[in-house]
């Protein structure tokens, strides 16, 4: 049988990113030892969502009704991780139980479906049963490389355990549910879902462009203005560094590659050399300016080999000079 390490996990858990830095919240450590799905974690700044925090029907006409199904509001957090073959769902259930209570939180509802304490109104039953709650009323969002993996269908053989637990931290309160689909022969999947309450909904620049970030991977900038033919960065392009700076701060574990493009003025040569040197002032800029740790950046340039406008027109041309941002 293989053990989790208790000593791998508390220094995971001692490390985690906090909920208050926007980013995962610190229960979600204990997942460093699992491999995430692709596109962990997905971030929602401010919406509202269903958690199950204790017994509730099987039944899905009877979903939303009961005290344990509750309508939450704040950040939403959304991470999926794989475990190694072999080990089992009770394992992590247990050394997950133990380890997020040594980090302050209190473990308000466990069960298993194979044991019937997930529901009120059935005896064992198989995880779909779990599954299928957990997409209800919409379908959780997809997380693997092609968008592909319908979370329920994890769940379609094998059992299915359950952990919701919450910790208090000021006005906040962190809930977390931890779904584990109970595979071990092809490895237990964790599907993890954390909502972050008494967070603020304000939308500011940072964060919307923070949120389109996260949604697609990469987000192209207009507003990081230079002189002509040149890698000076213009007033103007203030604004928009400290909207990037904002975000970075929000975030904490952010990496980003900031990319060049250009228009086709200038010949191939010229405007690959011209874009490199213009990504490079833009870490410059918010290194030097705004206190960003350069290890969380890198530069490069892409001259004129990838434009997303004609260069025939000046409008074109002024599309194609642009700044893009990409998660590394």
């Amino acid at each position: 049988m293989k053990y989790l390490l208790p000593l791998v996990l508390l220094a995971s858990l001692a490390t985690g990113v906090q909920a208050q830095d926007g980013a995962a919240p610190d229960a979600l450590g204990f997942f460093r030892i699992a491999t995430p799905e692709a596109q962990n974690p997905r971030i929602v700044d401010y919406d509202e969502t269903w958690m199950i925090t204790g017994p509730v029907s099987e039944f899905t006409n009877k979903a939303m009704q009961g005290e344990n199904w509750r309508l939450l509001e704040g950040q939403i957090v959304y991470a999926y991780y794989r475990f190694s073959p072999g080990t089992t769902a009770l394992q992590i259930q247990r050394e997950y139980e133990k380890q997020v209570v040594e980090t302050g939180y209190e473990v308000k509802f466990s069960c298993a479906t194979s044991q019937g304490t997930c529901f009120n109104d059935a005896g064992a039953g198989p995880g779909v049963k779990l599954g299928i709650l957990l997409d209800t009323p919409i379908n959780m969002p997809t997380l693997d490389a092609n968008n592909m993996s319908i979370v329920r269908n994890y769940f379609m053989s094998g059992g299915a355990r359950y952990i919701y637990a919450t910790k208090s931290l000021g006005e906040m309160v962190i809930h977390v549910a931890v779904a584990l689909a109970d595979t071990p022969q092809k490895g237990v999947m964790a599907v993890t879902k954390s909502v972050i309450t008494g967070t603020s909904p304000g939308i500011s620049g940072a964060s919307s462009l923070l949120t389109e970030l996260r949604q697609n991977r990469s987000v192209s900038l207009n507003n990081l203005l230079f002189d002509v033919d040149s890698d000076i960065l213009l007033p103007e392009s203030r604004d928009q560094l400290f909207e990037i700076a904002m975000m970075l701060r929000e975030d904490e574990t952010l990496q980003l590659e900031i990319v060049g493009h250009t228009d086709s003025d200038g010949g191939a040569t010229y405007n690959l050399d011209l874009s490199k040197r213009r990504a490079a002032a833009v870490v410059r800029a918010l290194v030097e300016g705004f206190d960003i740790d350069a290890p969380r950046l890198g530069s490069s340039g892409k001259g004129l080999s990838e434009p997303v406008a004609s260069n025939d027109t000046a409008d074109g041309k002024a599309q194609n000079r642009r700044v893009e941002l990409r998660l590394r």
